[in-house]
């Protein structure tokens, strides 16, 4: 049943052999596997549980629970499970690539890579290990033997997309954005037709920009718009969600339409990925359509913001970390970081926090205080608009590599971020400036997880500006 892709009846089928006789262990460990295969990661935990009662000492299983621990971001759960696993096993291969991602999602990455090592020592091949160990090896800043390491990667499999992903990455960091957009485009190999390569003519053609990645991503590449419009195109956004009213209302200029993701997209001549658009377009470091601003906050609500947040004091908008656990890997920072931040004469923290990030704002340190815009500040499906409107009335924005950098940058805001040792490719590498974005300026990090220095530099900065 499971070759056939019935997982539910092969889970009924498994409930009932187990039902019969709950120390059936041939039944519960199957059932384990196949919601592990399902996704139904609590459900899988209870079953290993269970099974590790019976078995104690089978290192198989305590990876399999390490896995499904990582999998709802119980990670140093999950790494003491894969512990336990290489204490009754140390050549484990599983335990030992899985501990390596783990590390890596904790931005342990010196740790990482070490587990990583041992694994292919075991098994030196393994495609999915060289791969993360490639990985690891650029967020140490590593740069030259990472490169060397997606190499050896691509040699072995040559047609994986990801693999050419990696590697552009890299290149892309460097500012070798020639190859390294080209590299870029391995992901797709046979984009959707009707693709819009570049060469094609747009003049009264409509061409449909589809998001693709992260909210930062779009609002980052929307500003190709304008681009394919001056080449005569009428431009549809189809992108998430949570943009569709910003991008809708508040784009300068605008476009012909803005679509949620899932929705029919009107009728069109051409369609491109958004971060293609770089590519079409031959963008280098130093030919970034970088005019801003290319979003305007909506008047009124910049009004009804202003009331609100007042006129006095030095005001910073912060957001610590971004929307997606998971996807964090070293980007986001401790907001007890702001502290003497907070402390200098006349300042004001406001939180542009959403989401998982508001958990930090509940243990601030004794005597610093972050000011809540309120309970209706971005509540709804239009996300940003709210945002945008805050930035407005601010002095300056102090963020983690989210979408919240994205969004001041384009709105031609103040900001400043705070960039892990090896940041995104966009932010390049060993300058404080952005050539995506005028009005930001990097603060990086000078080893891996130093950001006491960042916000150090930063306070000094700021004590300047103050006088």
């Amino acid at each position: 049943m499971r070759a056939t892709g019935k997982l539910e009846a092969a889970l009924a089928f498994y409930d009932q052999a187990a039902g019969r006789k709950r120390d059936f262990l041939p039944a519960l460990q199957s059932h384990a596997m196949l919601v592990m295969e399902m996704g139904r990661a609590e459900e899988a935990l209870g079953d290993l549980d269970q099974l590790l009662r019976a078995v104690p000492h089978d290192p198989a299983l305590h990876t399999s629970r390490g896995q499904m621990l990582a999998e709802t971001q119980r990670l140093d759960e999950a790494l003491a499970a894969f512990d336990r696993a290489l204490a009754l096993d140390p050549r484990h291969v599983h335990a030992l690539h899985n501990r390596g991602v783990t590390l890596w999602q904790m931005a342990r990455f010196t740790e990482a890579l070490a587990s990583y090592d041992k694994a292919l020592a075991l098994n030196p091949t393994n495609l999915v290990t060289m791969t993360c160990r490639a990985n690891t090896l650029q967020d140490l800043g590593r740069l030259d033997e990472a490169m060397a390491a997606h190499d050896r990667v691509i040699a072995l499999a040559p047609e994986g997309a990801s693999c050419h992903w990696n590697r552009a990455q890299g290149l892309l960091l460097q500012g070798q954005w020639h190859d390294g957009l080209a590299e870029f485009e391995w992901y797709r190999q046979r984009p959707e037709s009707p693709h819009w390569s570049g060469a094609e003519d747009l003049s009264g053609k409509t061409l449909v920009m589809a998001a693709e990645q992260g909210l930062g991503d779009t609002l980052q590449a929307v500003r190709y718009a304008a681009l394919a419009q001056a080449r005569g195109a009428q431009v549809i956004l189809y992108v998430q969600p949570p943009l569709v009213r910003l991008l809708r209302e508040d784009l300068v200029p605008p476009v012909t339409a803005v679509v949620a993701q899932g929705g029919e997209t009107p009728p069109h001549d051409f369609q491109i990925g958004m971060m293609s658009l770089p590519f079409v377009f031959g963008t280098q470091p130093h030919t970034v359509p970088a005019r801003v601003p290319y979003l305007k906050p909506d008047a009124d609500l910049a009004a009804q913001w202003a009331a609100r947040i007042g006129t006095h004091g030095f005001r910073i908008g912060i957001c610590s970390q971004g929307g997606q656990p998971g996807g964090d890997m070293g980007r986001s920072y401790p907001v007890a970081l702001l502290q003497r931040i907070a402390a200098l004469p006349g300042v004001r923290l406001i939180a542009l926090q959403k989401g998982a990030g508001l958990a930090q704002l509940a243990y601030l340190p004794p005597g610093m205080a972050v000011e809540m815009p309120g309970e209706d500040f971005d509540n709804g499906p239009d996300a940003f608009r709210d945002s945008a409107a805050v930035m407005a009335s601010l002095d300056l924005v102090i963020t983690s590599d989210t979408s919240i950098a994205h969004l001041a940058g384009a709105l031609a805001r103040p900001a400043w971020l705070a960039a892990k040792l090896v940041p995104e490719w966009r932010w390049l590498l060993g300058r404080e400036d952005s050539v995506w974005y005028p009005t930001l300026r990097l603060f990086r990090q000078p080893a891996v997880g130093d950001w006491n220095s960042v916000f150090a530099a930063m306070e000094q900065e700021l004590a300047k500006i103050l006088g």
